[in-house]
């Protein structure tokens, strides 16, 4: 599994920690604990896999610019080839 995949689970798991400690500590009583826990859990995950897409997108847009820059530096590392290739057998035939 990759490791971009499990950032929503991980976000929902840290933040409903975080609130059963402190419900805990503020000594929440099991039925007041329970519903607000799970809409914590719901309302984490959905922000994780909101934010988990985004950077997702932001990822592909890097990796596609880079696959361009890449292939236009190749394009022109083969022009200036052909240009200079063009310029050595000019001058081996005046040679000749």
């Amino acid at each position: 599994m990759k490791k971009n995949k499990l950032f929503a689970p991980f976000l929902m798991l840290l933040a409903g920690a975080v609130s059963s400690i402190a419900m805990y500590l503020f000594h929440y009583s099991m039925k007041e604990m329970l519903p607000v826990l799970l809409a914590v859990l719901l309302v984490f995950y959905i922000a994780g896999c909101i934010i988990q897409k985004s950077v997702l997108s932001f990822m592909d847009q890097i990796r596609e610019r880079e696959r361009a820059a890449a292939a236009a530096m190749e394009a022109e590392a083969a022009a200036q080839e052909e240009i200079s290739g063009g310029e050595t057998e000019t001058s081996a035939e005046e040679e000749a």
